[in-house]
């Protein structure tokens, strides 16, 4: 099947934040990178419905002089990331029905269906629903979710969110190019709200009236546990039907102080100095507090998640342990960033990871194997030998590789080779450059905001399986 190419652009920061500023859906997975990095999705994704109105305008630049629209029905099937470069393709051109695809990479992200023919009339939701329109994404649990209902007013006036998107203004109306960006401000920012992701839609045209040109009303129809999904029925802006959204995993959290001093004897790490690298939230977060429980000092680093780091610091301090917190970069100089370090560590536990989990367009990429190389290999090389030449003394060292490399996943391909390389250079630094004990262990999968997913995977409980290795590393220290 030939594909005709509609129209190619690059999603940038400033994209996303004309096109929140218009419809209000300031959700921060779209605009926030620190925040985005606490979901399972890694990065800042593109609006969906921004894909979708540009998908839409793109094409009604192409063909310009197409008959009215009677429904679409779009499916947003993987997450476009900002700075993706995006195609959007005519996959399909019927006398009554089209399917434009949205494509990156080659791989399908937004698949559109559109059916050609007059608005279908239909009754308007009752106007006495209660008004919603947060200035912050609202925190549901799912039973919140199951009984919402509401109408949500566009956020601005239609005007200006179709100032963005002027061919499909001309084609469908401002209204209902409104209407469509207002159904992101009620995933995003009313329900599912802060922990959403929009999965799709079904909506047909309807005649405007004066009673329902302005505002969404909606109301959860369905529910599904199993897939944390919500079906919204939907009406207003010259649109009725339905929008399917996620209630996408919470970040991960870890357990607290108190639960952690029952598993751990008292003193236990009492000369312990530890440095966390990657401390700031998961594993390296858990390892932080076991070891400041246990009476040992811990320092933790960070990339971006300074304000993370900083909460976990707080709680440790508040519990009466000790903690400094530093900025570590591992993908840039270690001796100059080793030099905050207010003393020697007798133990590191090396936790560093870019994303692990993305979208992929072929069997192996160049480019992501380089970059899980960066962290798991060279990085940790750098560290180590900095250490040794810094402090010239022994340190016990955790580096943790993966069960993947067992089981070897579908799709893992270049983190398991990366992860087999840095097994290999641990052996090899501990015959020939002596820095310290290095204990390598392959970790099974346990709940972080890596391995977070919308269905429920089964996952090591992680004191059972860290406290453990925490005591090898310091007896490992104890030893020498």
């Amino acid at each position: 099947m030939s594909l005709n190419v509609v129209a190619e652009r690059d999603f940038v920061s400033a994209d996303q934040e004309r096109f929140a500023a218009v419809c209000g859906d300031r959700n921060p997975i779209h605009t926030n990178a620190v925040a985005a990095r606490r979901s399972f999705l890694g990065f800042p994704v593109v609006h969906g419905i921004h894909a979708l109105l540009w998908g839409l305008e793109s094409l009604f630049r192409y063909l310009p002089d197409l008959a009215p629209v009677a429904s679409i029905q779009v499916s947003f099937e993987k997450m476009i990331y900002v700075g993706d470069r995006v195609r959007a393709v005519l996959a399909r051109h019927e006398k009554q029905r089209l399917r434009v695809e949205l494509l990156v990479e080659g791989i399908r992200a937004v698949r559109l269906e559109i059916t050609l023919g007059d608005p279908q009339s239909t009754k308007d939701m009752p106007a006495n629903e209660p008004l919603l329109q947060p200035t912050e994404p609202r925190v549901l649990t799912f039973e919140q979710m199951i009984n919402c209902h509401g109408r949500t007013p566009f956020f601005s006036a239609p005007t200006a969110v179709c100032r963005m998107f002027p061919a499909a203004a001309d084609a469908l109306g401002i209204h209902r190019v409104a209407g469509l960006a207002c159904s992101s401000f009620l995933v995003g920012m009313v329900c599912p709200g802060l922990h959403s992701i929009y999965r799709g839609l079904t909506l047909a045209t309807t005649p405007l009236s004066e009673g329902n040109q302005d505002a969404l009303h909606f109301r959860v129809v369905h529910s599904d546990p199993r897939f944390r999904l919500v079906k919204l029925a939907v009406s207003g802006g010259g649109w009725v039907g339905v929008l399917d959204a996620h209630a996408r995993p919470e970040p991960t959290a870890q357990p607290d102080l108190p639960s952690i001093a029952t598993r751990v004897t008292l003193k236990e790490f009492h000369n312990v100095s530890a440095l966390v690298v990657g401390g700031s939230r998961g594993l390296g977060e858990l390892i932080g507090k076991i070891v400041a429980v246990g009476g040992g000092h811990v320092t933790l680093t960070y990339s971006v998640g300074e304000a993370d780091a900083r909460r976990v610091q707080s709680e440790i301090i508040a519990y009466g342990g000790r903690c400094d917190v530093i900025h570590y970069d591992v993908r840039t100089n270690a001796r100059e960033q080793l030099s905050r370090l207010c003393s020697c560590p007798t133990q590191v536990y090396y936790l560093p990871t870019p994303v692990i989990f993305r979208r992929k367009s072929a069997s192996f990429s160049q480019q992501r194997f380089q970059e899980f190389l960066t962290f798991y290999v060279t990085a940790f090389h750098d560290l180590c030998r900095e250490l040794r030449s810094k402090f010239e003394k022994e340190i016990s060292i955790f580096y943790p590789s993966s069960v993947y490399l067992d089981t070897r996943p579908a799709g893992m391909t270049e983190y398991t080779m990366a992860k087999a390389a840095g097994e290999v250079l641990c052996a090899d630094i501990q015959s020939f450059e002596s820095p310290g004990r290095i204990l390598v262990r392959r970790l099974p999968r346990m709940p972080t905001d890596q391995t977070a997913s919308l269905l429920k995977i089964e996952t090591a409980e992680p004191i059972s399986v860290i406290l453990p290795i925490v005591r090898e590393v310091y007896a490992n220290q104890s030893n020498r």
